[in-house]
């Protein structure tokens, strides 16, 4: 399996002095952001020409790919699964170069004490300071295909995907009309469901006994012929725990209390007027509803917050496929499967 073409292309890490690249690294988190963004944008646009060697996924890596996953998940993996996993490992692999092109390596304190840590276990207190330590284990290339610094690493271009996201996000009125269009194409996501507020009037089941449906009739005639409202009616039936009125409540919130059948009954009644007997596992309800409010979604003012991280994820989702498309393109992975 080939993805891509064996083809020159320019690289995502382009031509950047090397300082300007430090300076961006080493800054606060916010200049980070910024700096960050315009080298990503820079290095993805102008770029030079580039032949990347082929990622080879071995037949070795596949079935280390499958241990894992049974490892994990405690089940075979399909093949369109190992195809999946395989296809993550190559994306990874690109990443993983684009960094080192980027020389994300260079000044990581994180990498540095890896590398030194691996440098004192091989030569123990011959490694020397911290300083000749790193610079041994860099001649050695003790870095090269490190698990940690290779995490490291992409989760590192993974960030300068993220900031260039940003850099690249609209301001002001045009960020504000980005927002009202993703609140339309995601209303589901934002629906508040359906409330009803009620009050109920309970007749244990324990208490009644055989005489539960009875007594429930009798009650519910005394409420009707005497145009009884709930506010008139504050001594009627038994003692709730949860008590006797509700504001606002959402059907999964009364399934909780009642059960499903009664919360299912009471979002068909009529507002106004005592229902007939409601059972619940406690015993029978008469139900007033006082109002129902219908499913609806709010405005942007009082969803803004979590509509704009939501559309940040998604710009920075696409951004990042975006990036990966590029590689892919860039380079070619070839697939044994022995």
């Amino acid at each position: 399996m080939r993805i891509g073409s064996p083809r020159s292309l320019r690289p995502v890490a382009g031509n950047l002095h090397l300082r300007t690249l430090h300076a961006c690294l080493r800054a606060p988190a916010l200049h980070f952001l910024a700096l960050g963004a315009a080298l990503f944008l820079v290095t993805a646009r102008s770029g030079s020409d580039t032949v990347r060697a082929p990622i080879v996924i071995t037949a070795a890596r596949i079935a280390e790919i499958r241990d894992d996953y049974q490892h994990t998940m405690h089940t075979v993996p399909t093949a369109a699964e190992i195809d999946a996993l395989v296809r993550r490992a190559a994306e990874e692999e690109m990443l993983y170069r684009e960094a080192l092109l980027l020389h994300l390596d260079r000044g990581d304190r994180a990498v540095e004490w890896r590398i030194i840590e691996k440098v004192r276990f091989l030569y123990g207190d011959a490694a020397g300071d911290d300083a000749e330590a790193l610079r041994r284990g860099v001649a050695l290339g003790l870095e090269k295909d490190d698990v940690v610094v290779r995490n490291a690493l992409v989760t590192k271009i993974r960030l300068l995907a993220k900031a260039a996201s940003r850099a690249d996000e609209p301001g002001g009125d045009a960020l504000e009309g980005e927002l009202d269009g993703y609140l339309r194409q995601h209303q589901a996501a934002y629906a508040q469901t359906a409330r009803v507020s009620l009050t109920q009037i309970f007749l244990s089941a324990e208490k009644h006994g055989a005489s539960l449906e009875d007594d429930a009739r009798a009650l519910l005639d005394d409420l009707r012929d005497s145009s009884a409202r709930p506010q008139s009616s504050t001594k009627a039936g038994d003692a709730f725990i949860a008590g006797r009125e509700f504001r606002a409540a959402s059907p999964t919130d009364l399934a909780k209390i009642f059960g499903d059948e009664f919360a299912t009954a009471v979002a068909a009644l009529e507002p106004g007027r005592w229902s007939e007997p409601i059972r619940s596992r406690y015993g029978l309800h008469l139900v007033w509803v006082s109002a129902h409010d219908a499913a609806a979604v709010p405005g942007l003012d009082a969803l803004r917050p979590r509509v704009l991280r939501a559309y940040r994820a998604e710009r920075r989702a696409r951004y990042l496929t975006r990036m990966v498309d590029e590689l892919r393109a860039a380079y070619r992975v070839e697939v044994q499967h022995g």
